[in-house]
C-alpha cells in the first residue's frame, strides 16, 4: 500500500515537461529547414515526403501535448485540493503537514491518512465539505510504502 506525503503533492503541482517542449520546437525547426531546402531545390518532389513526415510528427506531438495538458491540469487540481485538505487536517490536529500522508492521490471518501504513526480512515460527507476521522488499524503495516517524490 502506498501513502503519499504532503511534499509529494506540493511537487506534483510544479512538474514540467521540458523535454517534450524541446522535441516539439526541434521538429518545428526541422520543418522550417526542410521547407527552405525544398524551395532552393530544383527538384520540387525531392523533399515532399520528408515535409509530410515531419508535419505528421508535429501534429502527433501537438496532440500528445494537448492531451497531457488536460491530464496535467486535472492532476494539478487534485494536488491543489489535497494540499488544502492536508493543511486543514494539520491545523485541526495541530501537526505539521510534513507529518501527514494519505493513500490516495485525490480527496475521496474512506481514504486513509497517517498522522505520526497512527492511521485514520476519513469519512467524508456527500459533497466533500466535511469529514470525520476514525482510528483504524492496518493488517500489513510493514507493507506500507511512503512516496515522497
Amino acid at each position: 500500500m502506498e501513502f503519499y506525503t504532503y511534499q509529494y503533492f506540493v511537487n506534483q503541482s510544479g512538474q514540467s515537461h521540458l523535454v517534450k517542449y524541446v522535441i516539439f520546437v526541434s521538429l518545428l525547426a526541422l520543418l522550417l529547414l526542410v521547407i527552405l531546402k525544398k524551395f532552393r531545390s530544383r527538384d520540387k518532389m525531392k523533399y515532399r515526403d520528408l515535409i509530410i513526415l515531419v508535419s505528421l510528427a508535429i501534429v502527433f506531438m501537438a496532440g500528445m501535448q494537448v492531451n497531457e495538458y488536460e491530464v496535467g491540469k486535472n492532476d494539478r487540481n487534485n494536488s491543489f485540493q489535497m494540499v488544502n485538505f492536508l493543511d486543514n487536517i494539520s491545523e485541526n490536529q495541530k501537526k505539521e503537514p510534513k507529518e501527514l500522508a494519505v493513500n490516495s492521490k485525490y480527496v475521496k471518501d474512506e481514504m486513509l491518512i497517517k498522522i505520526d504513526n497512527t492511521y485514520y480512515q476519513i469519512n467524508m460527507n456527500a459533497d466533500l465539505s466535511s469529514f470525520k476521522l476514525e482510528e483504524t488499524y492496518l493488517l500489513n503495516v510493514d507493507q506500507v510504502k511512503m512516496v515522497e517524490e
